[in-house]
């Protein structure tokens, strides 16, 4: 089954009617339009089991998604790390989150900064695209400062349970195909930021079975891997 994506295109502030609008399929990305890398997954058990001890995985980034993973790690019980070089990053974000978010990640309301009913957001290419015009007479458009909400998710994580670590991913030796030692790991080079080296930092590695990449859209971790 195969769903399709309607976009309206628009000429400077105002939309064009003399363009049709484009379909993308759903195996399409919708926002380069380039087809999706498929992968599979697969677990089952006849998988090789770790030997007295748990399964460690390191998340690259401390953002929304970052944070979120880390937490969720942490409270099944797995070995988990979060590695964010600002933690107290005041990013040039705009901070919208839908409703639902608020409820979904468990989010307290005073989180929210600003209630917003109409928005206007405006491309560097002066594309503009008006918010608001569905919400009902309750419901509302929440914004968050970024450095706020970031730090929250984070301090749920190490509450439960995950390491947070001030420091820079570098880059990561990936286990060879083939390998005679199935459960070989992931060696992550980093530097850390503690305030014991200044400003330099301190080079170091960290071995883990998993890695999550959620370092936004110049991913290192994606480079490492050559997944574009």
């Amino acid at each position: 089954m195969t769903s399709s994506i309607v976009f309206k295109s628009f000429t400077g502030l105002r939309h064009s009617s003399q363009e049709h609008p484009k379909v993308l399929h759903s195996h399409t990305n919708p926002i380069s339009g380039f087809p999706y890398r498929r992968f599979r997954i697969k677990a089952s058990k006849s998988s090789p089991k770790l030997q007295n001890r748990n399964l460690r995985v390191a998340v690259i980034g401390g953002g929304p998604a970052g944070g979120s993973a880390a937490e969720t790690l942490a409270k099944g019980g797995i070995e988990t790390y979060l590695i964010e070089r600002k933690l107290d990053n005041c990013k040039p974000c705009g901070g919208a989150i839908p409703l639902c978010m608020v409820g979904e990640f468990d989010l307290p309301l005073d989180i929210i900064d600003r209630r917003v009913t109409k928005m206007k957001m405006i491309s560097p290419s002066n594309v503009a695209v008006d918010i608001g015009q569905t919400l009902k007479a309750h419901e509302y458009i929440g914004m968050v400062r970024r450095e706020v909400l970031d730090d929250y998710l984070r301090e749920r994580a190490s509450t439960n349970g995950a390491k947070v670590i001030n420091g820079l991913f570098l880059k990561m030796d990936i286990p060879k195909k083939g390998s005679e030692n199935i459960n070989s790991p992931y060696v992550l080079h980093y530097t850390e930021y503690d305030g014991k080296k200044g400003g330099t930092g301190e080079r170091k590695t960290l071995e883990v079975d998993v890695v999550i990449g959620a370092d936004g859209a110049n991913s290192r971790v994606a480079k490492s891997i050559d997944a574009g």
